[in-house]
């Protein structure tokens, strides 16, 4: 191999990387973000996690919470998507996990979905 192909080989994977690493910061970014943001509305129990690994809204009046929601779960769905590539696992797997790491670790009186749909309270 000559080393004109060996750097446009090595061009190709570092920018792949710098790309891949970006997109990854930009949607981790915005998620540390607005952290402080869903864990309030999850103290005043107007959103809560579902068993998917999505957040949902308990309120459907609250407009607010509704953006903060969608906002929130189209960056966990780039995570998820993220993390299934790297893992080799599938989507639907990785955010199973995502959501009993998020279940172990939640403060009391946050609120679940169940499968089911039924809300329960920690």
């Amino acid at each position: 191999m000559n080393s004109m192909n060996c750097t446009a080989r090595l061009f190709t994977f570092v920018a792949f990387c710098f790309v891949s690493l970006s997109v990854f910061a930009d949607y981790s970014d915005r998620m540390k973000s607005r952290l402080s943001e869903v864990v309030t509305a999850k103290d005043s129990g107007s959103i809560g996690e579902g068993v998917d690994g999505f957040l949902h809204l308990r309120q459907p009046s609250d407009q607010a919470a509704g953006k903060l929601v969608d906002a929130e779960n189209a960056d966990r769905r780039q995570l998820f998507q993220y993390l299934a590539g790297k893992t080799g696992g599938s989507v639907d797997e990785v955010a199973r996990k995502f959501s009993q790491g998020i279940a172990t670790k939640a403060k009391k009186g946050h609120w679940f979905r169940k499968s089911s749909g039924d809300w329960v309270q920690k």
